[in-house]
């Protein structure tokens, strides 16, 4: 058995509406928890597995692909119940459709180099192929 819901607009109780468009195209289309030191992925939406190149350096791979790489991402990740990382897309790594290599680091030493955290989160936006 299969279904469709087709809806153009949203409407709330108080009778205030909104495009469905606003919901589907603000809707995060992919996520990831990972913990780097084992990379495990704990949680996680579209992705099909992590990289895991080196110390602080990993590539999530996307399970469906982006329909361009002007997608959007936001990052933080957490060290012993601190939120004290900084994740970044490098100069000179290929932003893909297929996958995302990122590099995180402490936001407040980042002379200390990239390294691994208990908790790496990182939500993308954008549209799918």
């Amino acid at each position: 058995m299969t279904g469709k819901i087709t809806v153009g607009t949203i409407q709330d109780t108080d009778g205030n509406t909104v495009a469905s468009t606003y919901v589907t195209n603000g809707s995060a289309k992919a996520y990831q928890h990972l913990e780097q030191i084992t990379n495990t992925l704990r949680k996680s939406l579209n992705i099909s597995s992590s990289t895991d190149h080196d110390s602080g350096d990993f590539t999530a791979n996307f399970t469906n692909s982006w329909s361009d790489a002007y997608y959007m991402f936001s990052h933080g990740a957490d060290e012993s119940g601190y939120n004290d990382a900084a994740a970044y897309h490098s100069k000179g790594l290929t932003w893909t459709t297929t996958a995302f290599r990122y590099r995180s680091a402490y936001a407040w030493n980042a002379s200390a180099g990239f390294a691994d955290f208990q908790m790496a989160t990182i939500v993308w936006h954008g549209d799918l192929a």
